[in-house]
């Protein structure tokens, strides 16, 4: 699927000035903007999930995603709109098969403890990220490089990887196909350097601490506690001067209500909103509200209890009035009838969403299911409890308790709420230690793939462990077609196999609202790009402004 974004790069060099050309009209130093600073560069946020890894070939989270975008930096970046930008790399040429792509580094581009960034450390990272003894989560986001796939599955070794440093400035990646996304991607934290050396001192500890990790990003973490994050200007960033903010602080603050009574106190200049204190101050100049790109969902464990079998899924999955989540949210969330959001692409610039949604609400066909499931596994009765792991934080906590009740009038379900924090709930998760868990996914980058690649048989991401060959092929016929109108094709009926309620459909998942995030800004916080795929925001070109 091409897009109008890749409109520069294609078997060429592409000058750094041409890429990012209009960039310095924001960036520190420039005489308009510097007459306007505020003589105290410290942003305060609020974010309501903790810290969890600053190992990059390990991270999995959104908040840590967030986090490592702003201390790291890989040789792309998420750029002030939807286009990647120039990162650590100045110029990359394409080769007339577009497979192979050779990337020159900046020569000013070092560590925070003034070592330079090379091209060895890019490969070992990327390779690292790929081992099976590292046991990554998102390995499968390098698999378009050649041989990758095969050496995360043991198949080969690592030099086989189409990755390697022709010499301490340039990086050659070969590809296993040619591929729409793959600036894009890069972009993403699994696909930034490593210093080998560091990994290898610190082991296990790497990334689990501030002083266990060297940056090469706009900041560095200084200190990290389950309450407070602090970052601060890298003197040693390749740009600095266009670094305005001296410090970022960042509140770990789970209860809307207290985040927004340190906001009102001034404490902080950003703090998210519940669904209630977004319908309260929706009215105010203040008010933000930003469209993420992200699905979220019921995830059953198709290897535990009842949902094992498909027709419960789908009864459950038909059962949900998904309009009622909207009312819970008022943060710009919509019900979800199916995988991709309305926010990702398809053919032609349209949304992936103009094919319709999948999942119709029927609660007279759910409960039909839901007998016709029961009975196949030889059952007179559901379970007299099912524990659903869910989030602690709100509007997501309200909209469980309302899954819990629609589920008890309308099935006779008995859900068992469970909220955990970000690094407990994504353990169990992993584990395989649930039964029903509310989960979300949020586009890695802007194209319907980031949804559909996760719930492959073989997907270390596929935390259900749904399987289903036809779904495999249908994916894996759209990685490799360069027609787009195929690869749409394809990737529709992978949906309706996947959410569809009908025969064909499998329900491997039901999906319930397509999120977006309410927040309060003070009018004085200017150039915090945020973006609706990746990390959620990029503090690099942020600043503090005077007040009148």
């Amino acid at each position: 699927m091409k897009s109008k974004r890749w409109k520069f790069g294609l078997g060429i060099a592409v000058s750094l000035s041409l890429l990012v050309s209009g960039c310095n009209l924001f960036q520190g130093g420039g005489s308009s903007r510097s007459a306007g600073l505020a003589e105290n560069q410290v942003l305060k946020m609020a974010e309501t999930t903790e810290l969890i890894t600053l190992d990059s070939a390990k991270v999995a989270d959104m908040s840590s995603f967030n986090i490592l975008n702003n201390v790291m930096e890989g040789l792309m970046r998420s750029g002030k709109g939807k286009q990647p930008e120039y990162g650590i790399a100045t110029e990359y040429k394409v080769s007339p098969d577009k497979k192979q792509y050779t990337f020159t580094l900046r020569e000013d581009a070092e560590w925070s403890d003034g070592k330079p960034v090379t091209a060895h450390d890019f490969e070992y990272a990327w390779k690292r990220a790929l081992d099976p003894n590292t046991a990554s989560e998102y390995a499968y986001i390098l698999y378009m490089i050649k041989n990758a796939e095969k050496y995360n599955n043991g198949k080969a070794k690592a030099s086989d990887v189409g990755v390697r440093a022709l010499d301490d400035k340039t990086l050659e990646v070969t590809l296993e196909r040619p591929s729409l996304n793959f600036l894009s991607v890069i972009t993403l934290p699994q696909f930034m350097p490593q210093r080998k050396d560091i990994v290898e001192k610190y082991k296990n500890e790497y990334g689990t601490k501030v002083d266990k990790v060297v940056y090469n990003g706009p900041f560095t973490l200084t200190s990290w506690s389950p309450s407070k994050l602090v970052l601060v200007k890298n003197a040693n960033y390749w740009e600095a001067n266009s670094v305005t903010l001296e410090k970022v602080e960042i509140h770990i603050v789970k209860d809307p209500a207290t985040s927004m009574n340190l906001y009102t106190a001034n404490e902080v200049d950003i703090s998210p909103l519940s669904s209630a204190l977004a319908e309260a101050f929706k009215k105010s100049s203040e008010f933000n509200a930003v469209e993420n790109s992200s699905t979220f969902y019921i995830l059953f464990n198709h290897e535990k209890s009842i949902f094992k079998n498909e027709k419960i899924r789908k009864a459950i999955s038909l059962a949900i009035d998904r309009d009622e989540f909207e009312k819970l949210t008022s943060d710009g969330s919509k019900g979800a009838g199916s995988l991709v959001p309305t926010s990702i692409k398809g053919r032609g610039g349209e949304s992936f969403r103009v094919v319709g949604e999948v999942v119709r609400h029927d609660t007279d066909k759910a409960r039909q299911l839901l007998q016709e499931g029961l009975s196949e596994l030889g059952l007179s009765k559901p379970p007299s409890t099912i524990e659903m792991i869910t989030f602690d934080t709100s509007p997501r906590k309200e909209v469980a308790i309302n899954i819990k009740e629609q589920l008890r009038t309308k099935l006779g379900l008995n859900i068992q709420l469970n909220a955990q924090p970000g690094k407990i709930r994504l353990d169990r998760v992993k584990s395989g230690d649930f039964q029903m868990a509310m989960y979300g996914w949020g586009a890695d980058y802007d194209d319907p793939m980031t949804f559909f690649d996760i719930w492959m048989s073989d997907n270390g991401m596929n935390h259900g462990k749904f399987k289903n060959a036809e779904y495999d092929a249908l994916v894996k016929k759209a990685m490799t077609t360069t027609n787009s109108e195929e690869y749409v094709k394809s990737l529709v009926e992978a949906e309706k196999i996947l959410v569809g309620t009908d025969a064909r459909g499998k329900a491997a998942m039901a999906p319930l609202f397509y999120g977006a995030k309410a927040f309060m800004e003070k009018p004085y916080v200017k150039d915090l790009y945020r973006h609706s795929a990746g990390a959620e925001y990029s503090l690099k070109w942020a600043y503090i402004a005077k007040q009148n």
